[in-house]
């Protein structure tokens, strides 16, 4: 709509063109000199006296002016409209009249509406997301959420300020990524999916998983992707290949000692008949003797053998955690030798285990035997049964929710180096050279799975270790 109008309250209509109806209903003749109604009262009223300000400042300097407001039909609905015009007239009493175009902008401005919302939504779903979201461009990170800072224990805006992608990669894994990135970049794949290490602000390692495909950014190639923090997953495929391992190797050593006790059987029968038949050499009868005393050495180690690739299906009796230290402290003083001192820190009360006494005599056993030869020089085993309660600081993973008992042996010893902690639960692993069968520590293992429980080891070397059982309650 085209208009000429007089500079005064009303902003009285002197001429407007037919587009006047379309725009807003009203005739021109009806507009004109105000005979239905001023355009002003058009206006809407929240927006009236804001276009009025604009109109009389730009007229002031003398300049055009440009406003977008709201314009009440005579139907009542509502239209955007954006208007341009000028001041006409004598300029030294300033503005007579103004003259100007008025335009109806409705749809382009509900488009831009529901962009600005779409656009709101999707930055609220990215900045919202699990998943770490990055652009890549020139070999820096031009954008990256909120999730993203925090997988690597940086800000945004700190991600954005290092100096290149390889920064957040493990110096291993850094070709992998740069191939990648130059793959999509030139356009040889559209998008990959490969795993590496990163590192995080703090120096630690983590394993993430990361999916990119090529874009178009501020006229560059660029490659966006999303990146999962698969760390703990990772851990856990780990830990379940390790207990599968230890469950194969604990069938292959129980089909072994099998057949190694029927040998056994042979050998001890034949030594024990000889020494029957021989007659009276002295010499020959000690012989015999040590055989039979070394079968029947065979004979325990292949019991620990079966025992080992056993998982029990029976019902165990409860059992007192606390009643099995104390009617084993007597035995575990004469064990501990006199170099060694026993402290023992029993919890009074406790509910029973779900866990064949012999069994839990067996690991507390184990765990003793264990602390005392890592002190060659003596020094002082604690030996503590005390309960857990779910979800208590220190607890761990596997049983946030389930209330437990904790059996703990710690020693002032030489420790565990890091490269052999992950080894000391497998079969035949003994840092005792010939004197040790390695499979203490097995059964200790094999004792704390079977009950539903797990077994920790904190270890220094030259300070000591602490090797902590848990062990669900009966009734958890």
């Amino acid at each position: 709509m085209a208009y000429r109008c007089r500079n005064d309250a009303d902003e009285t209509m002197e001429f407007v063109s037919e587009g006047c109806r379309r725009l807003t209903g009203f005739t021109s003749h009806e507009l004109v000199e105000n005979r239905v109604v001023s355009f002003r009262r058009l206006i809407h009223a929240d927006d009236r006296e804001r276009v009025t300000r604009a109109i009389q400042r730009a007229l002031l300097r003398g300049s055009s002016y440009r406003v977008t407001y709201r314009l009440r039909r005579v139907d009542g609905s509502v239209r955007w409209v954006w208007e341009q015009g000028v001041g006409v007239g004598d300029g030294s009493r300033g503005a007579l009249a103004v003259e100007g175009l008025v335009l109806d902008i409705t749809d382009r401005h509900e488009l831009a509406e529901r962009v600005a919302e779409q656009e709101s939504r999707y930055r609220a779903l990215v900045e919202q997301s699990l998943a770490g979201v990055y652009v890549i461009s020139n070999e820096r990170f031009v954008y990256v959420n909120r999730r993203f800072g925090e997988i690597f224990g940086y800000s945004a805006d700190e991600v954005s300020a290092l100096e290149s992608v390889a920064s957040l990669v493990h110096p291993d894994d850094r070709p992998i990524v740069e191939r990648n990135l130059k793959m999509r970049l030139e356009g040889a794949v559209e998008a990959i999916r490969y795993e590496v290490r990163g590192v995080r602000k703090d120096g630690s390692i983590c394993d993430i998983e990361v999916q990119g495909k090529r874009i178009e950014w501020d006229g560059e190639p660029a490659v966006m992707g999303v990146l999962l923090d698969i760390t703990e997953r990772k851990q856990a495929q780990h830990h379940r290949h390790n207990v599968q391992k230890m469950e194969a190797l604990g069938r292959l050593a129980s089909g072994v000692a099998h057949d190694f006790n029927n040998v056994l059987g042979v050998i001890k029968t034949t030594a024990q008949l000889a020494r029957e038949e021989q007659s009276g050499d002295s010499r020959l009868s000690a012989d015999l003797d040590e055989i039979i005393d070394a079968v029947d050495r065979g004979a325990a180690l292949s019991r620990q053998l079966t025992n080992l690739g056993r998982s029990d299906s029976s019902t165990p009796r409860p059992t007192s955690l606390a009643g099995a230290v104390e009617g084993l402290v007597p035995l575990l003083s004469k064990v501990v030798g006199h170099k060694v001192r026993l402290e023992t820190t029993l919890e009074p009360e406790m509910p029973p285990l779900a866990v064949d006494r012999s069994h839990l005599e067996e690991v507390i056993m184990n765990l003793v035997i264990n602390a005392v030869d890592s002190m060659p020089d003596g020094g002082t085993v604690k030996l503590t049964a005390r309960m857990q309660p779910h979800g208590a600081e220190g607890s761990p993973s596997e049983h946030a929710n389930v209330p437990h008992a904790v059996l703990q042996v710690a020693d002032a010893g030489c420790g565990i180096p890091p490269d052999l902690r992950e080894h000391i639960f497998e079969p035949y692993f003994s840092t005792k050279g010939d004197e040790g069968t390695g499979l203490g520590l097995t059964n200790v293992w094999r004792v704390a799975r079977d009950a539903g429980g797990i077994v920790a080891v904190d270890s220094e070397v030259g300070v000591g270790s602490t090797i902590s059982v848990y062990l669900p309650l009966r009734d958890a």
